[in-house]
């Protein structure tokens, strides 16, 4: 099955290379474009021209399918193509589940730009979408890069493994790795694509020496990872990271516990075990060969907990020491949440009913660790119990790590921006939820909305272009955004009103950040 999806794909792209010369004369259709083809590295392509000027290439692969032999490998160069590859068609999703045009052969990429010939050097942003790396994909209607094109910046945005194929580790795929290691599969994906983008964006009109990753959710957790591995040192020149989604149990160490979770080759191994004793296979000799010839669907429903692994090699510490000691990645940096995250994910109806059930439950989950955090998360009354668990789960999963990150890039030379969304367009009374803020991003709000949601959307979008720019937000026409410094503190909040805080939360995430670190160190 894993063959016959594959040679699908191939023929494809052959079909479409015999309409290239259609495609070519529709890519040079808009008001401005690059030259075409486009001359990569892995062979040519051409992309089609939108009303605005803009041109889009769609499904471009930019990492050898990893099927085979090649799931759960680091990802190879993308396999060369002869003639012109018409990039018209978005590439399939990654697998996941609930969706139905997924394929295990997914890693391909997008680019749109406006540039009127390769030689304008735009800066170039890369884009991570989110999703828990279990969820989404780079040709989410959302994320459809026009208005950022428009805005003078290339925009590409990228694919990845997920769930098991991405994020498991496990013993007997160490063991064939010549570094010893396994997972991070996605992170690897991330630096490939990063590398491609280095080798082959110049075609484009875009400047290879000026990139910005960014990423939400899930994909703030891969600016995370890409600000913390020493192999994406030099592929990128600034970052933004919104929703940073790192918690206590998506990090882990590769063969030991870490103080709050256990290793990943064991979850990675307990899940193996049990679904190879599902398919009758559990007495197989050879581990490794039942896992690759597992069906992708197989792999799917592994139900493995992902997580960001400290192998040594991808992170030679935890990502949490690294940026704690300052040897990470140092670029200009905007960070930020929004004001109500965890309105996405508590639910009213599944709350504890009293403040004893919620007091019982913190204290068995901080485990004698938990401190004035029992004072922070514990309501003081059962009327006050669900904006408590608001609170937890928004400080908790997202704005203690996005100031995490903020605070290490304040300790260096590189400008740091912390920002507080707040901008709630479905009911203006509450606060923002969760992934509020990206159709503001990418400027992309559906029709009808307030006027105020424009300007919001057009204030974000030009602050992110400026920042890809320059590496600093600020501009004339735009509210001025200081930059956080350890004593201030200070960050933007953006919404209908612009204006300035500081020292958001500081008590909640200065007791969390205590908490984490001595679990941590429970377990050296």
């Amino acid at each position: 099955m894993k063959i016959t999806s594959h040679l699908k794909r191939v023929l494809q792209r052959w079909t479409y290379l015999l309409v290239g010369c259609v495609a070519l004369t529709t890519a040079q259709g808009g008001l401005a474009a690059v030259e075409g083809p486009v001359q990569l590295k892995s062979g040519k392509i051409s992309g089609v021209g939108l009303d605005s000027g803009v041109q889009v290439f769609r499904g471009i692969p930019f990492a050898a399918p990893p099927v085979g032999d090649l799931r759960w490998q680091a990802p190879k160069a993308p396999i060369p193509w002869g003639g012109v590859l018409a990039a018209d068609t978005f590439g399939a999703t990654c697998m996941q589940r609930g969706q139905n045009l997924m394929s295990e052969d997914c890693l391909y990429l997008n680019v749109w730009t406006n540039a009127d010939s390769a030689t304008e050097n735009l800066p170039v942003m890369v884009w991570i979408h989110g999703g828990g790396w279990a969820f989404g994909a780079s040709s989410g209607g959302i994320y459809d890069g026009e208005a950022f094109a428009q805005n003078g910046v290339i925009l590409v945005s990228v694919n990845y493994r997920m769930s098991g194929f991405g994020f498991m580790a496990h013993p007997a795929l160490s063991a064939e790795s010549d570094r010893g290691v396994s997972g991070n599969y996605g992170i690897l994906d991330h630096i490939a694509a990063l590398n491609w983008v280095r080798d082959n964006i110049a075609g484009f009109g875009g400047d290879p020496g000026n990139v910005t990753i960014f990423g939400e959710s899930a994909g703030g957790a891969s600016i995370y990872a890409l600000l913390a591995t020493p192999l994406a040192k030099g592929l990128f020149h600034r970052a933004i990271s919104e929703s940073t989604w790192i918690t206590p149990t998506n990090v882990t160490h590769l063969n030991r516990h870490n103080g709050l979770s256990e290793s990943a080759e064991s979850l990675g191994e307990k899940a193996v075990a049990a679904k190879l004793a599902e398919l009758d296979q559990a007495d197989s000799k050879n581990v490794l060969s039942s896992m690759r010839e597992m069906s992708a669907q197989d792999v799917l429903s592994l139900g493995v907990r992902v997580s960001l692994t400290e192998d040594g090699w991808v992170f030679p510490k935890s990502a949490a020491q690294i940026f704690a000691e300052g040897s990470h990645n140092v670029v200009p940096l905007i960070a930020g949440s929004n004001n109500g995250e965890g309105l996405l994910f508590v639910r009213k109806e599944r709350v504890f009913k009293t403040v004893t059930e919620q007091r019982t439950a913190r204290e068995t989950e901080f485990a004698g660790y938990g401190g004035k955090l029992l004072d922070y998360y514990v309501a003081d009354s059962d009327d006050d119990i669900w904006g408590v668990e608001v609170d937890y789960n928004s400080d908790m999963w997202f704005v203690r790590p996005t100031r995490e990150l903020v605070r290490s890039m304040a300790r260096t030379d590189a400008n740091s921006f912390m920002y507080s969304f707040t901008r709630n367009r479905n009911d203006p009374s509450q606060r923002s939820p969760h992934a509020a803020e990206l159709a503001y991003v990418f400027n992309n709000l559906p029709d009808g909305v307030e006027e105020v949601d424009q300007q919001i959307a057009q204030l974000v979008n030009d602050y992110w272009v400026q920042f890809a720019k320059t590496g600093n937000p600020n501009r004339e026409g735009l509210p001025a955004w200081p930059a956080y410094a350890m004593d201030s503190q200070l960050h933007q909040e953006i919404g209908a009103e612009v204006e300035q805080g500081s020292k958001l939360r500081a008590s909640h995430l200065d007791e969390l950040d205590r908490y984490l670190s001595d679990r941590y160190a429970s377990a050296r």
